[in-house]
């Protein structure tokens, strides 16, 4: 048998030691690219979902303003419009077309959450109410309401609408505090 010189040896553990940094190369960067693509689908996802959440605000500031202006139902889902319509009837003929007029809307905090279909939104508001006819004589009269509104939001036909909506007066400023801090 031939004798195995000291060259070849270090020549063959060299070729293993780089074979496997090769193998290891390989499968790390497999592995890098795979989790590369899970996170640019997440962040993909996050993205959708932050422009969904904008486009609800934007959507809630609208829907609480056309609410006090009197056009709130163009916002309300088919079931939701039929479900509500009689009660708006109602109140106009009981009420004619007396009502007080709204000014200084200050909406305090708008807060989106995803739901099992749709999303949950509340939003905390102060708005300034005024006699039948418009301001009244004294400005300090006016009536200053702070309120919260729960509405749930769902895409009908591609565009948002309201499937839900609850409307609360906060009465003290602890019921303020804690739906700012819970909203």
């Amino acid at each position: 048998m031939k004798q195995v010189n000291g060259q070849t040896i270090l020549l063959g553990a060299l070729v293993l030691v780089l074979a496997l940094i090769s193998f290891n190369l390989y499968f790390s960067k497999q592995d890098v690219e795979q989790e590369n693509q899970r996170l640019a689908e997440q962040v993909e996802r996050l993205s959708a979902k932050e422009k969904q959440s904008e486009a609800l605000y934007t959507q809630t500031e609208a829907f609480i303003e056309a609410t006090f202006e009197g056009g709130s139902l163009r916002y309300f889902t088919e079931s939701y419009r039929s479900e509500v319509e009689d009660e708006v009837v109602e109140a106009e003929t009981m009420h004619g077309h007396s009502r007080s007029n709204t000014e200084n809307l200050e909406i305090f905090n708008i807060s989106v959450r995803p739901a099992e279909e749709g999303f949950q939104v509340y939003a905390i508001y102060r708005i300034t109410l005024t006699d039948v006819d418009g301001e009244l004589e004294t400005p300090s009269s006016q009536r200053v309401m702070y309120l919260m509104s729960q509405m749930h939001w769902i895409e009908e036909q591609g565009e948002w609408k309201v499937d839900a909506h609850d409307l609360e007066p906060l009465t003290s400023g602890e019921e303020f505090e804690e739906a700012m801090n819970n909203g």
